[in-house]
């Protein structure tokens, strides 16, 4: 395997934060020698700096996309974190169900959904917890910038060491039925979901709606402190002034973000506009 110089670790951080914006630090170079070595086998007989090379400067699209792809942070698994479960089911969807009693509409948005783990997680909750929302107009929007977590994400198919990254063994029988050696969620399940390729940094749709909830967990923490405030700002725009933002465990808001924590004093990390 080839070593990345400091040229092209530097041409590749340039490449990745203004493709993704992801804030890639000085000391990754092992992980992306690691990432891209097979990509490199495949263009460039194994040369991951003469990949790095063509990927910014040849119009090869579908090159860059895959080298994008490879280096991209796709860490995600059903009911990620326990706070996922308790603020959708103590605290934001009984809040919307009052305040939407009227219009029975609720719509939700998970804007990096990876390989759709998290957007499931959502769709299984309301259905196990929430029956009164069958009579309800719900949209639930899963969006990723990459188009090969989309093309799994719509598939909804996992294998098995996926299924026991925090699935509960109720919902494997529940939902998804066994294919093979994988599992496929089922399709009254899957269909309740639209995905939709949308990178956060780049334009948006002009057909995205305002959301109840918007799911932007463990996005934030890669990216620069400008380009975190540039996504906040759209995502304010997008969230209903009642609505919610749900971030991942870890993270936080800073005062200008047009946020403020949903339940004061509380360190949990879902938040209204201010």
């Amino acid at each position: 395997m080839s070593c990345i110089d400091e040229h092209s670790y530097l041409t590749l951080c340039h490449l990745l934060s203004d493709q993704i914006a992801l804030s890639l630090p000085p000391d990754k170079v092992y992980l992306a020698e690691a990432r891209l070595q097979n990509l490199a086998r495949q263009h460039t007989h194994g040369d991951i700096n003469a990949l790095i090379e063509k990927a910014s400067t040849v119009a090869d699209d579908a090159l860059r996309t895959e080298l994008v792809e490879a280096m991209a942070i796709n860490e995600t698994y059903f009911f990620r974190d326990p706070i996922l479960s308790q603020s959708f089911l103590d605290t934001m969807i009984p809040a919307l169900l009052e305040k939407r009693r009227r219009d029975k509409t609720l719509r939700i948005w998970s804007a990096a959904c990876s390989t759709g783990q998290e957007a499931y997680s959502v769709a299984m909750l309301l259905d196990q917890h929430f029956p009164q929302l069958k009579d309800w107009d719900v949209t639930l929007i899963a969006s990723d910038f990459s188009q090969s977590s989309l093309n799994k994400a719509q598939q909804g198919c996992y294998g098995l060491n996926e299924m026991n990254r925090g699935l509960p063994a109720r919902n494997m029988a529940l939902y998804f039925e066994q294919q093979g050696l994988d599992w496929q969620i089922k399709p009254a399940i899957r269909e309740r979901i639209s995905f939709q390729k949308i990178n956060l940094v780049r334009e948006w749709p002009d057909s995205l709606p305002v959301f109840d909830i918007v799911l932007l967990r463990n996005v934030l923490l890669y990216f620069s402190m400008e380009d975190r405030q540039r996504v906040l700002g759209r995502v304010r725009k997008h969230t209903a002034n009642d609505g919610y933002l749900l971030l991942g465990s870890t993270e936080s808001l800073e005062k200008t973000a047009g946020f403020v924590p949903a339940i004061s004093g509380s360190h949990r990390p879902f938040y209204q506009p201010a």
